[in-house]
């Protein structure tokens, strides 16, 4: 198999996963998918998140997250913080109270979701999860910022 076919497999593969828990998404009762997505996202998180950064897993643009960050703060789900070395940057994290909504609303979609691994042996889900660590890896070599291994 070569370099290509592997990226192609990679992005067919990100673009069902994204769809599949587009599925699993609760949307009734005002859960959309895009606020859906953001709270469910930041709790996978250990730190609190540029908006920038949680806008393009999202693939939003930088105004919509900008509107949907502004509605859940409203409502108390999540929160803007300073950066903490350099006040101009503002992050994002769950409170206390949209963990709860999350964990709530969300956490059955995303036990759905995960049993798609189900069907994998202990053995094979460890040696994936060890494969996608090492382009992880590969990719911060090359200098693109991302979560490190610890932040999962």
């Amino acid at each position: 198999m070569t370099g290509q076919q592997l990226l192609a497999a990679f992005t067919n593969l990100g673009k069902g996963l994204r769809r599949w828990m587009q599925a699993t998404m609760p949307t009734g009762g005002g859960m959309t998918v895009p606020r859906a997505s953001l709270l469910l996202g930041l709790t996978l998180k250990r730190e609190p998140t540029g908006m920038s950064e949680l806008g393009e897993s999202l693939g939003m643009s930088p105004r919509n997250m900008t509107v949907l960050v502004d509605g859940l703060e409203a409502e108390g789900l999540v929160q803007r913080v300073s950066h903490q070395h350099d006040r101009r940057i503002k992050l994002v994290e769950l409170t206390p109270a949209g963990r709860e909504v999350a964990q709530r609303e969300l956490g059955p979609s995303q036990a759905a979701a995960a049993a798609l691994f189900d069907d994998f042996m202990s053995e094979e889900r460890d040696e994936l999860l060890r494969l996608l660590g090492k382009v992880g890896d590969t990719l911060r070599a090359r200098g693109v910022e991302m979560p490190s291994r610890e932040q999962r």
